[in-house]
């Protein structure tokens, strides 16, 4: 018994919540009603319920609210045409639809966004056939340029932010490759730079292996075996030189 007297309670309860909220909503008056709208920011709403309610008295408050709802209209627009001047047609496709929620009965706004929304799916879908044909031939910066002007048409595609931390991700793989080429690169010709440093040295020409080993040391100048071939090769030229000083001995 005590579950079915429970159960009863909830449904009257609800019952009685439902009336109270019916009752309250009758209250409301047109007036009132109008003003719960403009303050939701519904001004099509407001004007609707404010001349529902056949008060002349707010004939000059509709009419202030009807020229507040054509500037937002107008500021859409501009914003929209200058959107579109710029190539961000996403954009302007936006602007231009907010506009119409405010004149839904502007025809001319609307025959331009629907060719708007049609120019936009076109050009959308030539460069993103552009930016994949580019990314898997590997050319990155290509890739970056192309993804920027599918970005710029439109910002709100969440794909494109993703894709381009993906390019990001392979372009700084892509520098790394570069970079271990490079000095890969330069390994091998200070070690040519050395080995024929040291055949001159060999045969006992000193200057010529000194600017071998020195070219050497500018492309790897942490390299420590060159620094010590080259302070050897720098120690003996100076001992010849001291021994050329040297007076000869007479006989």
């Amino acid at each position: 018994m005590s579950g079915r007297r429970s159960a009863r309670l909830a449904a009257l309860r609800a019952t009685l919540a439902l009336l109270a909220m019916g009752w309250t909503a009758g209250c409301h008056t047109p007036v009132d009603s109008g003003d719960r709208h403009y303050r939701a920011g519904d001004l099509l709403g407001a004007i609707e319920r404010w001349r529902a309610s056949g008060d002349p008295e707010l004939a000059p408050r509709i009419a202030a609210v009807e020229a507040e709802l054509a500037a937002r209209a107008d500021g859409y627009i501009a914003n929209a045409r200058q959107y579109e001047n710029e190539g961000r047609l996403a954009e302007s496709v936006l602007d231009y639809r907010l506009a119409l929620t405010l004149r839904p009965d502007d025809d001319a706004t609307l025959d331009h966004v629907q060719q708007l929304a049609r120019a936009l799916a076109l050009e959308r879908a030539a460069l993103l056939d552009s930016y994949r044909q580019v990314r898997a031939q590997g050319d990155l910066e290509a890739a970056t340029a192309a993804l920027e002007r599918l970005r710029r048409l439109d910002p709100f595609e969440p794909a494109y932010e993703t894709e381009q931390r993906r390019l990001k991700a392979a372009i700084a793989a892509q520098w790394q490759r570069q970079q271990e080429r490079a000095r890969a690169q330069r390994l091998t010709e200070v070690e040519s730079l050395v080995e024929a440093g040291r055949l001159a040295f060999g045969a006992e020409q000193l200057e010529t292996a000194l600017d071998l080993w020195r070219r050497a040391l500018l492309i790897d100048p942490e390299n420590e075996r060159v620094q010590a071939y080259i302070a050897r090769a720098e120690r003996q030229l100076a001992s010849l030189d001291r021994l050329r000083e040297q007076p000869e001995e007479s006989e």
